[in-house]
Parts: structure tokens; C-alpha cells; sequence
């Protein structure tokens, strides 16, 4: 193949972009900074890095002005708040389950069964998967943790095992039709339907739910860095 080429590699170029581009460059590295020492929550660091990239358009780069800084804040309050309507209404739904007692029959139906410690995790698998369809991550963690810890214990399977398991299952929800919350901020930043976007992303579902089942039943692989320690 005759692959067209721009010029060779130049080392002082290089440099050059490289300091250039340090400004940009180095938001992950201070948002992730501030996350793992301990300075701020996740939350926070958003708000930071927002400020951050601010005052390197603004001053640094020189690219944006203050009405532009105005307008990406109107866009921006206006996806947060499509997005929230989506995460509103899934809290909702979550505290209809919550008093309805659906969850607690659903835990004590699988007590019930004395399922073998793979079959309650592909029973597990298939209930978060479908749970993160429709709940936000923290109402599945908040609601749904607590019931299965007992009856985690209780089968024999290790607590950090489950909670990747469980982490990796809410993972996938947040992109699977119909309500992933991630199809949804997708479909605000790109303006593509949601047609497109629900098969563009079932390809990726199939290799996650792959992957899913890697991190179920090879347990070694999930806590092979704890029994390190």
C-alpha cells in the first residue's frame, strides 16, 4: 500500500508541539493528581478541570473569549440538564422497587433455589445487566449492595470478586438499550438518533459481556494484586 507521508520525523519539531501542547497535555494528569491523593472527589475534579481548560483557552492558548466561555457554559447546563431528567426518573423507579420490596424477594427467591456458586453468578449476571438498563450506577450500588453481600457470603464467593463483577455488570448497563445513561449524552453531544446509536453499540456490548464473563469465572484474575498484598 502506498501510504501518502507529510515529511520525515523531526526531533526539534517535536519538542517544540510537545511544549506547545504541555498546557493541554497535562489536565489528566492533574485531574487524576488531585483524585488519587486525595484532594477532591471525582465531582470536584470535573469542576476543576473545567476551569481549568477556562483559563488555558482564555489565557494560555488564547482561543476563546469570554462570550465563548458564556455560551459553552449555556450548552453545557443545557446536556447536564437532559441527562439529569434521565438519572431523576431512574431514581424514581429505583425507590418504586426499593419499597415495593421487589429487590429483598428477588435475593430471598435466590436464597431459596441454594444455587452453586457459578449458577448465583450468571443468576447475578443476568439480573444487573438488565437492572443497569434502566437505574443509574448509584442507585443499583446503594439499593441492590447490600442485599446481595449476605448472600454473597453465604455461597462461598469472595466479596472483592463480587464487587468487580457487580461493578463491570453496572459498567455495561451504562450503555446498553434502551436507557443506558451514556446512549443519552451521546445522543445530546452528537445529535444522532437513537436508532443509530443502539446499533452502533451492540457490537460492543457482545465483547464487554465477553469480557464479563472472563472476570466472573476466572476469580484469579480479579484478586490476583490483593492476595499479592
Amino acid at each position: 500500500m502506498k501510504i501518502p507521508t507529510s515529511g520525515e520525523f523531526n526531533f526539534r519539531t517535536f519538542m517544540c508541539t510537545s511544549y506547545r501542547a504541555a498546557p493541554a497535555l497535562f489536565m489528566p494528569a492533574f485531574v487524576l493528581g488531585i483524585i488519587y491523593f486525595g484532594y477532591s472527589s471525582p465531582t470536584e475534579a470535573g469542576g476543576f478541570a473545567c476551569l481549568y481548560a477556562i483559563i488555558v483557552g482564555r489565557y494560555v492558548y488564547r482561543t476563546m473569549s469570554w462570550t465563548d466561555v458564556l455560551e459553552a457554559a449555556a450548552r453545557s447546563a443545557m446536556l447536564t440538564a437532559q441527562i439529569l431528567v434521565i438519572v431523576a426518573t431512574a431514581a424514581l423507579f429505583s425507590w418504586i422497587l426499593t419499597i415495593s420490596g421487589f429487590p429483598q424477594a428477588l435475593v430471598a427467591w435466590l436464597q431459596a433455589l441454594q444455587l452453586t456458586p457459578w449458577m448465583f453468578l450468571i443468576a447475578i449476571n443476568i439480573f444487573l445487566l438488565i437492572v443497569g438498563c434502566f437505574l443509574d450506577p448509584t442507585s443499583a450500588i446503594l439499593v441492590l449492595t447490600p442485599l446481595f453481600m449476605p448472600l454473597v457470603k453465604t455461597v462461598g464467593i469472595d466479596p472483592i470478586h463480587f464487587g468487580i463483577v457487580m461493578t463491570a455488570n453496572i459498567a455495561i448497563g451504562m450503555f446498553t438499550p434502551p436507557f443506558g445513561l451514556n446512549i443519552f449524552v451521546a445522543r445530546s453531544v452528537l445529535g444522532v438518533p437513537l436508532e443509530t446509536i443502539y446499533r452502533g453499540v451492540l457490537p460492543f456490548v457482545v465483547v464487554q459481556i465477553i469480557a464479563l464473563l472472563i472476570i466472573t469465572y476466572w476469580p484469579e484474575l480479579s484478586l490476583i494484586l490483593t492476595r499479592a498484598i
